[in-house]
């Protein structure tokens, strides 16, 4: 009977080499595992520090890594708004703070809330109108 021994390789440059099939499959195995940590790294959009570093380049490192995608003027002036509304929240009273928390955090709708409460959807209209004028007065102040 002939036997049936199939030839591994793999190559290291040009160069074919021929290995046994446990050497070449932990090669393929090992090879297949960065291919996929390198394709999650490009997903995440995740760089090495090595890719940063080029020598002879006039940039500064800080130059190469700013994200000019995000405008962090924007983003503190965000959060300053943030706390100041979260400020006012706290000076509302607390069935205003639950008609405001419902309509516009939670998301409910005016019907299904006045259903909640027991009142008319009109009702709910009211105070959420007399709550948003106080909520502006409490921000311009």
């Amino acid at each position: 009977m002939k036997e049936n021994k199939k030839n591994y390789y793999i190559f290291l440059g040009d160069t074919k080499v021929d290995v046994s099939e446990e050497v070449y499959k932990g090669y393929w195995q090992e090879t297949n595992r960065e291919n996929y940590l390198n394709r999650l790294d490009k997903e995440n959009k995740l760089g090495y520090f090595s890719e940063f570093v080029s020598y002879g380049t006039d940039r500064s490192m800080e130059e190469r890594l700013i994200d000019k995608a995000v405008d962090v003027e924007k983003l503190v002036a965000v959060k300053m708004q943030i706390e100041a509304l979260n400020k006012a929240l706290d000076k509302l009273s607390p069935e205003e703070r639950e008609i405001i928390q419902a309509l516009f955090f939670d998301e409910i709708p005016q019907r299904e809330l006045a259903k909640t409460l027991n009142i008319s959807q009109g009702a709910v209209f009211r105070r959420k109108e007399k709550t948003l004028e106080k909520l502006k007065v409490f921000l311009e102040d």
